[in-house]
């Protein structure tokens, strides 16, 4: 894979990422005005009308609409009457799309959902033969909100051992989310991996787990300044994010082993979201 897109897939790096989280959609970089498409994102159109548009076999149609629809269901509300239907037609739709892309925003429409019962597709799409169908997989599982029939976990787990880093911090943060105790001894290891977000991702995930061995990188994270710092290559919207998600997670999890650190990053952090989130949960904590 070149260096351009691997670019692409790291975390810290897509513009729509929100804190470390994977994002539920990706920036689509390119033609945007082949089969008409530019016309198509101007007109507003229902998630039933994106779906019937899907089941077309028009070659740019389908992707297209496959793509809005990820992006509607994002932004907003399906009655949940309607989601068995609409997780029955993105099955239907991604079983028989030929084009990668169709198949890529089906599956992140399906995450996007939020429904457990998209299991089965993203289980589907975790052996998909395109690279990116199966990291917006893997993206996927990591949003579902409850996975105990989900079987698949040791493939994901080997996504670990990837050369890719988007694919292993992926993998991670779904892994992670879900608490899978197979993973945790994995996740550690990857606390020594000589790539510094991929360090700072795992170890935000180990605190699911609580993990111990991680806090000497989790106190490192709270201590990261923005590039042009001798500690530090990333720029300052990747450092807010990392501070942003490790807090929320501290938070998420109930965990107060930062409290000490926790003090200073409420008082003297030059980005006021972090300080005050840290004062948030700060004040959770000591409750």
């Amino acid at each position: 894979m070149s260096s351009e897109n691997v670019k692409k897939k790291k975390i810290l790096e897509n513009p729509v990422a929100s804190g470390i989280m994977v994002p539920i959609a990706v920036v689509l970089v390119g033609a945007l005005v082949v089969f008409g498409v530019t016309k198509l994102l101007s007109s507003e159109r229902s998630y039933k009308d994106l779906v019937r548009e899907m089941h077309t076999k028009t070659f740019g149609n389908r992707w297209v609409a496959a793509f809005e629809l990820s992006k509607l269901i994002s932004s907003s509300s399906i009655p949940a009457e309607d989601i068995p239907w609409l997780i029955e037609n993105l099955n239907e739709i991604y079983a028989d799309a030929k084009d990668p892309r169709t198949r890529q925003f089906a599956v992140v429409a399906a995450g996007a959902l939020r429904n457990k019962n998209s299991a089965e597709l993203i289980g589907s799409a975790l052996n998909d033969s395109d690279d990116k169908v199966r990291f917006h997989a893997i993206v996927a599982l990591g949003n579902l909100p409850e996975t105990s029939s989900f079987t698949q976990w040791p493939a994901v787990i080997a996504y670990l051992d990837n050369k890719d880093v988007g694919m292993i911090q992926a993998a991670a943060l779904a892994l992670a989310t879900h608490r899978v105790p197979e993973a945790e001894e994995k996740l550690e290891a990857l606390l020594s991996h000589p790539n510094n977000v991929l360090r700072y991702t795992v170890a935000s995930a180990l605190a699911n787990y609580k993990n111990e061995k991680a806090i000497p990188t989790l106190k490192e994270i709270l201590l990261l300044q923005p590039v042009g710092n001798k500690t530090s290559s990333l720029n300052e919207d990747q450092v807010v994010a990392l501070k942003l998600s490790l807090l929320t997670s501290l938070k998420r999890n109930q965990w107060p082993i930062l409290n000490e650190q926790l003090e200073n990053v409420a008082k003297q952090d030059k980005s006021l979201k972090v300080s005050a989130l840290a004062q948030e949960v700060l004040n959770l904590l000591k409750k």
